[in-house]
């Protein structure tokens, strides 16, 4: 591996900690577990784009949950995706889950028929897929060129710094 890949997946494992990482935890509690699972999906979605650019968002999204999730969450790659449509789109968790936080005991548990996801558990998944892929990406030449052809898209790749300001209102 060349050093300026190496940089190039430093660079974004810094923004991906910095913004999910670090920013998922912030919102662990009864007004931000919605935006929790928003964030969960969404980190899942930015790694499944670098793990498998060609392929479709769904089935790059599917396999990268089959291949990286812990092995308990792997038969729900199908239902986590049309949970992240719902998320996403509808403001709704879907016809599959409840959504739930603080309650780790529930987690893909399905009492009523809808499995039982724990904002916490999931994230924790999360967390293990990233490193998971992220280890996987340092020694598979494959993902290295899948890696470089995705932060090199136009349509979403590498994060870009910008800056934004404010600018005080004028007081009268």
């Amino acid at each position: 591996m060349t050093p300026v890949l190496l940089d190039e997946i430093d660079s974004y494992r810094v923004y991906f900690d910095t913004m999910y990482v670090g920013g998922i935890p912030h919102l662990l509690n009864e007004d931000g577990a919605y935006l929790a699972f928003l964030a969960i999906v969404s980190a899942t979605d930015a790694l499944s784009g670098l793990f498998a650019p060609n392929k479709p968002t769904g089935e790059r999204f599917r396999l990268f949950v089959e291949r990286y999730f812990p092995e308990d969450h792997r038969p729900y790659a199908e239902r986590l995706w049309n949970l992240r449509n719902a998320v996403v789109h509808s403001f709704n968790p879907g016809p599959d889950f409840v959504l739930t936080f603080h309650t780790s005991r529930q987690h893909l548990k399905s009492p009523l028929s809808l499995i039982t996801l724990n904002a916490e558990d999931l994230f924790a998944a999360l967390l293990f897929a990233a490193r998971s892929y992220f280890d996987s990406l340092l020694n598979d030449s494959q993902l290295q060129e899948n890696f470089q052809k995705r932060i090199a898209a136009t349509d979403g790749g590498a994060p870009e710094a910008f800056v934004m300001q404010q600018y005080p209102r004028v007081q009268r």
